[in-house]
C-alpha cells in the first residue's frame, strides 16, 4: 500500500516555469488576430487531470484494501469473542458446580 501525504494548496505554476524557461519562451502568449493562444494552457491541464485520475484510482484501491482487512478483523474478533464465551461459559458451569458439591 503507497502511504499518501496531503499536499498544501499551491498556485499551478506552468511546466516551463519549473523547468526553468522564461514564461514567453517556446509559447506564443497571443495569437497573430490577437487572442490568446490556449493550446499550452489546456495541455498543461490535460497533464495536471490525467495525474488526478492517477491518484483517485489509486486512493479507490487503497480504500477497497482498508475495507477488506477491516471486514476480517471483525470477523476475526467475533470468532474470538464467540470461543471465549463458549470457554468461560462452560469453564463456568464448571466452577459452580465445585463450589456446590464442597
Amino acid at each position: 500500500m503507497h502511504c499518501h501525504h496531503l499536499k498544501p494548496l499551491l498556485p499551478v505554476v506552468s511546466l516551463a516555469v519549473k523547468r526553468g524557461q522564461p514564461p514567453g519562451r517556446n509559447q506564443r502568449p497571443h495569437a497573430p488576430n490577437g487572442e490568446v493562444d490556449m493550446e499550452p494552457r489546456v495541455i498543461e491541464l490535460e497533464a495536471h487531470l490525467e495525474y488526478l485520475q492517477r491518484d483517485m484510482q489509486e486512493i479507490r484501491s487503497d480504500v477497497k484494501s482498508i475495507k477488506h482487512r477491516l471486514a476480517y478483523s471483525a470477523a476475526g474478533t467475533a470468532i474470538v469473542l464467540g470461543l471465549l464465551g463458549w470457554i468461560a461459559n462452560s469453564r463456568f458451569d464448571q466452577l459452580v458446580s465445585l463450589l456446590l458439591a464442597h
